[in-house]
């Protein structure tokens, strides 16, 4: 019989989270289900066994019972439904999915069930910046949890600064599956199309994209296409810099696209731009977007910051041009260099595709997960 695994998150599942699915869906030697509060996207993330909260018949008690308890503040669901769920399933492995999850999880770690939590950038950044309780609560989720990782360097280093042992971490790459993705190098015969993806929130540097194609294409035939949505600032807002940049029959909003759609937009563009940065709250890219990666295995070039994880996941001058965050003329001149080079281009498309093939597959990737579990066993 296999060992099992519990994967908790908070919603079942985001589409910026499709890196949870990869793993989900592709374990080999554990049996995995998932838990969380509520579902989402379901149609585009199916999987089977899960354990969601909303997902109970209203006429159940506990619907009732946890939910009302849970409004009120006087306990939360990682206190009443998330243990009931542990204890009928008895998983050999929790693994909790941002920190915050792991506090909650950390009291039903016995020796017999390890503990792992993987960290992704909010949680190690701004959650924990002037909030004296979270840190206490992460040094009381060092002590007991058995595992933790990270994206990358940089993001370990932030554990590390928070209080977590260097043994107890492991850098786990975010994975893709590359096989959904057919390279399309750049078509250096036709203008340059720009992609940016990302939610409306600061530390993606949607601005200063914006800001870096009008000082490097304004006046062109060049085009800027943005993915994504409003969270921290509206559609308006950037729309108001466009018009300021004298950009606006150049740039196109898509809003949000399910993932074939948000693929055929990568498999379309020339260059990837990723104008990630610190936001002033704090919060930060836990490793690298995972548009980086999907960018890269689509043969295409990438400009973006060295914020982050991100050169660990970029080869600068190999794979994409990195410029420092928030360095508008730096983005803008790493955006005219490639446009103006079509080998070049093609050269870092080619390397991308090999670089993920080699280091962010879901079918490498999954076992080095699965490995990890088993050292803490």
């Amino acid at each position: 019989m296999s060992d099992t695994v519990g994967h908790f998150v908070n919603s079942y599942l985001g589409l910026t989270e499709t890196f949870i699915y990869q793993y989900l869906s592709h374990h080999d030697r554990y049996d995995p289900f998932v838990c969380g509060t509520r579902s989402e996207n379901l149609d585009l993330f199916e999987f089977e066994p899960r354990e969601i909260f909303m997902d109970l018949p209203r006429w159940s008690p506990r619907f009732w019972t946890y939910g009302i308890l849970a409004k009120f503040g006087i306990r939360d669901l990682s206190d009443t439904y998330y243990p009931r769920v542990i204890e009928r399933r008895n998983p050999d492995i929790l693994h909790a999915h941002f920190g915050p999850n792991g506090v909650g999880l950390a009291p039903y770690r016995t020796p017999e069930r390890k503990l792992v939590t993987s960290f992704y950038g909010y949680d190690a950044s701004r959650l924990v910046k002037d909030n004296d309780q979270m840190r206490a609560d992460y040094q009381d989720l060092f002590e007991r949890g058995d595992l933790f990782l990270v994206e990358g360097a940089a993001m370990q280093e932030k554990l590390l600064e928070l209080g977590c042992p260097e043994s107890k971490t492991a850098i786990q790459r975010i994975a893709i599956d590359t096989s959904r993705i057919t390279p399309a190098y750049p078509d250096t015969d036709s203008p340059p199309r720009v992609l940016m993806v990302g939610r409306f929130v600061e530390k993606k540097g949607l601005p200063d994209g914006i800001k870096a194609f009008a000082t490097a294409f304004a006046g062109t035939d060049a085009e800027l296409r943005i993915v994504g949505g409003e969270v921290e600032y509206s559609r308006e807002r950037l729309e108001s810099i466009v018009d300021a940049a004298g950009v606006r029959g150049q740039v196109t909003f898509t809003g949000y696209l399910d993932y074939d759609d948000y693929l055929a937009e990568i498999h379309d563009c020339s260059i990837l731009l990723a104008p990630s940065k610190r936001a002033s709250s704090g919060d930060s890219e836990g490793g690298a977007p995972t548009v980086l990666l999907e960018a890269q295995a689509a043969g295409k070039p990438v400009v973006a910051t060295t914020h982050a994880d991100i050169p660990y996941v970029v080869a600068d001058d190999k794979t994409g041009l990195l410029a420092r965050p928030g360095n508008v003329p730096e983005l803008a001149t790493a955006l005219k260099t490639l446009a103006s080079d079509p080998d070049r281009m093609t050269a870092f498309g080619q390397a991308g595709v090999k670089r993920i093939q080699t280091r962010h597959d879901i079918n490498t990737l999954a076992s080095e997960l699965e490995r990890n579990y088993d050292q803490i066993r």
